[in-house]
């Protein structure tokens, strides 16, 4: 038996169930992190750099960032003075992405330096989207769900897909004479929550829920990064069932309080003031499909492990290593091409009596 243990910068091979680990109590040579996930929809970008040491990450500023694009250079990142939950630096360039380019980034300060080289996956094109309603019965309970099915056609080869869904909700006010208030309008912000994907074959890999009882859900961990191979679909057609909460669907008789704007002062509008005005809300609905490297897949996965640890399954999965594709440091950059489809859209009106106070 064999166990990898990683902590923070050093790994330690231990072989046998009772072979003694002498783990390090001082910290030793700092190694620089780099971390990136990118799209190609996108045209800011965001990268994060930090130094690790075996108990704790400090941050990384004053570094040079450069991004190539091809081999030209593309752009220089620009550092972003905030803090950060993590200890890191990060720093945020603008480039438009297309499958095939070569995306390199380089990052040096003193005596560091890394880098990382991806190339853009090909593009999926999503063939149809349609809904219906739908009720699920998983362990005894029975649960209502909005299906979205999606048909694509399986990339040539060997392929990496993700999926995700989400929402953009606008709000618009308006003022005595029923025109829109132009700096009251909120800038679209996706969100996302409800998807449910461990029912699709496809995308749980063979270990979704399905009927069985108990040990069929003892062997279906959740699937939180959405990411799944091509093994069951080589060079297929394939249609996949993603189920949604309907709540995400339904925009409600009432609005909340508690939806504040920025005025383009900067200055934030009072909420009184917002709710004593009509509004309007319009809802889009998105669904994405994203073609990944198997780098990329293989390190979703890993991190998919991480997370059901302790609380699914992770007594029947193999050690989990993290993979990284950073030379002269530690970390990961991926970047992911992702198609996008708007599926559904709804809009409601609202008074200043439908405002629910809290």
């Amino acid at each position: 038996m064999k166990k990898t243990i990683s902590i923070l910068l050093l790994s330690f091979l231990v072989a046998g169930c009772y072979e003694e680990i002498i783990i390090p109590t001082a910290d030793k040579d700092p190694v620089p992190v780099l971390n990136a996930q990118m799209n190609n929809l996108e045209e800011e970008h965001t990268i994060y750099l930090s130094i690790s040491l075996l108990s704790r990450l400090d941050p990384f500023p004053g570094a040079s960032v450069k991004v190539f694009v091809n081999g030209e250079l593309a752009a220089e990142a620009t550092e972003v003075v905030e803090d950060d939950p993590w200890n890191r630096t990060a720093y945020t360039f603008r480039a438009e992405f297309k499958p095939g380019d070569e995306v390199r980034i380089e990052a040096r300060k003193d005596a560091f330096s890394v880098s990382s080289t991806a190339i853009v996956p090909p593009a999926v094109p999503i063939e149809a989207v349609d809904t219906s309603s739908v009720r699920i019965s998983y362990m005894g309970e029975a649960s209502n769900y909005v299906q979205v099915r999606v048909r694509f056609n399986d990339l040539p080869g060997r392929s990496w897909y993700g999926v995700d869904n989400d929402y953009l909700d606008k709000w618009e006010y308006f003022d005595e004479e029923g025109e829109i208030i132009p700096e009251y309008t909120t800038i679209e912000r996706p969100w996302t929550g409800g998807m449910e994907t461990d029912f699709d074959p496809v995308i749980s890999e063979g270990a979704g829920k399905a009927g069985g009882g108990d040990i069929a859900a003892l062997l279906g961990a959740t699937n939180y990064y959405h990411c799944f191979s091509d093994d069951p679909i080589q060079d297929q057609e394939c249609t996949l069932r993603v189920l949604l909460n309907p709540y995400a669907f339904y925009l409600s008789e009432y609005r909340y309080g508690g939806n504040y704007v920025v005025l383009p002062s900067g200055e934030e509008v009072d909420w009184s003031t917002l709710m004593s005005l009509p509004c309007r809300v319009q809802r889009t609905c998105r669904f994405r499909l994203r073609s990944l490297d198997f780098t990329q897949y293989r390190y979703l996965k890993a991190l998919n492990n991480l997370e059901t640890f302790g609380t699914e399954v992770s007594f029947l999965v193999e050690p989990t290593t993290l993979p990284s594709n950073v030379e002269g440091g530690l970390g990961f950059v991926g970047i992911e091409t992702v198609t996008e489809v708007v599926y559904a859209r709804f809009e409601r009106e609202y008074g200043p009596s439908d405002t629910i106070y809290y």
